[in-house]
């Protein structure tokens, strides 16, 4: 188990200044350690990953996984689909802005993170009697 922590955290410092996890967290406030087990779990660490198999019809893209969703709002900042695919470091970037965003709306928790790849449920209505 030791073993594959170390491979791991060599791995994450290698690549840390390929993929940026150390500039896009100082620059949104989100912990570079965190971006990098976030793109890990997501990816394996692959940039050009995809994943269509969400049940709601999004899709995923790249190193961090940015969801479809997502587009419509990157776009009004000049950032495309084909960008998240190919720019490593652009991709980290938008994984940052997003977790800053949840951590803004909801808290500095593991609810925000968790909410990185599925978004916030809305609490059901409760009736009152």
């Amino acid at each position: 188990m030791k073993w594959i922590l170390a491979t791991l955290t060599l791995f994450i410092t290698s690549s840390a200044s390929a993929f940026c996890f150390n500039e896009a967290g100082e620059k949104f406030n989100v912990n570079p350690r965190l971006l990098a087990a976030i793109c890990f779990t997501e990816s394996s660490f692959r940039v050009d990953a995809v994943n269509k198999n969400n049940s709601d019809g999004t899709v995923d893209n790249g190193l961090c996984q940015i969801n479809s969703w997502w587009y419509p709002k990157l776009e009004k900042f000049g950032i495309s689909v084909s960008d998240l695919k190919t720019d490593a470091c652009l991709n980290t970037h938008v994984s940052a802005w997003i977790l800053a965003q949840n951590f803004k709306t909801h808290g500095e928790n593991w609810n925000s993170v968790g909410a990185y790849n599925a978004g916030f449920k809305k609490e059901p209505s409760r009736c009152k009697k």
